[in-house]
């Protein structure tokens, strides 16, 4: 690859459109297989400029570069469909994971893909979508330099961490597990504070007294259960990692707990575009605290 004209981009949620969307805007040409999404991504794909190719084997018969854009819990499943795919092209496309996996996953897909002559480029995306803000996309890999400098974007920043496979995978584990495990926590306090009558007190504390935590509680933890589905399983990556490490995987076996729960409540049903901005954090928390009561 000396070159990249074609990216084949498969992934089309909040974060794959706007990935799609900046690199149609670099002049790339972005194709994908929007076959299988929803009819809402598809509609948010083909606004980004992204073209339907009606296949996954079309999408990647001239592309310079694959690029997997989807929730953690998803990974892996969809490499190894894509080698299957591969096995059968011509054309052999870097394939760059830039999903919210563990090391250890990725290099397991770094083998599925070698196994059917394809090099595997290992990414982390860290930040909003870039139709939201300026996403940072770590890349490593042999050629982390070589794709970063191509795909280098005012509003999507992309860095090259080293050769090996793997770097840029842990330090998008070392980050989530920082923000991510915090919101989970600050959710279950919620849920515990609810449970002893204290969840009034405990929010004016926080608001009078620690804004640095009341703010992000604000922000985040009431519309988590919108994005659970994901965070719950990027939870267990974060674990495994850890694990790996020798260090404790318990708080982050904790996380998905709380993400589980919420993925239980009504509010699962919301995305972070339908999600009503208008309700406050304690109403909830304690909807958050009504489905663990009727788990009882």
């Amino acid at each position: 690859m000396e070159k990249i004209n074609t990216i084949a981009l498969f992934g089309a949620g909040d974060m794959g459109s706007g990935v799609g969307r900046t690199l149609v805007d670099a002049g790339f040409r972005v194709v994908s297989d929007l076959t299988p999404r929803s009819a809402a991504s598809q509609a948010n794909a083909v606004r980004a400029g992204v073209e339907d190719a009606g296949s996954f084997g079309a999408a990647v018969e001239e592309a310079d570069l694959i690029l997997s854009v989807m929730p953690p819990g998803h990974a892996e499943e969809f490499a190894k469909s894509a080698a299957s795919e591969l096995r059968r092209i011509s054309n052999k496309p870097l394939f760059a994971d830039l999903n919210a996996i563990s090391p250890a996953t990725m290099t397991r897909i770094a083998q599925t893909m070698s196994g059917v002559g394809v090099e595997i480029l290992d990414g982390g995306i860290i930040g909003p979508s870039p139709d939201k803000g300026c996403p940072r996309v770590y890349l490593s890999g042999e050629k982390a330099k070589l794709v970063s400098e191509a795909l280098d974007r005012p509003d999507m920043k992309v860095i090259a961490l080293g050769p090996d496979v793997g770097q840029a995978s842990a330090l998008k584990m070392m980050y989530a597990g920082l923000n991510k495990g915090m919101w989970a926590m600050m959710a279950t306090m919620g849920v515990a504070a609810d449970k002893l009558g204290l969840l009034d007190a405990f929010l004016n504390e926080l608001e009078q007294n620690n804004r640095s935590l009341y703010d992000p509680m604000q922000r985040w933890v009431g519309f988590l259960a919108a994005d659970a589905h994901r965070f719950g399983p990027e939870m267990d990556e974060i674990a495994g990692t850890l694990s790996s490490l020798e260090i404790t995987s318990k708080f982050h076996e904790g996380a998905r707990w709380a993400y589980d729960l919420l993925n239980e409540t009504p509010l699962r049903e919301e995305t972070r575009a339908t999600a009503d901005r208008n309700r406050s954090l304690a109403t909830s928390i304690q909807i958050f605290r009504d489905t663990l009561d009727q788990r009882s």
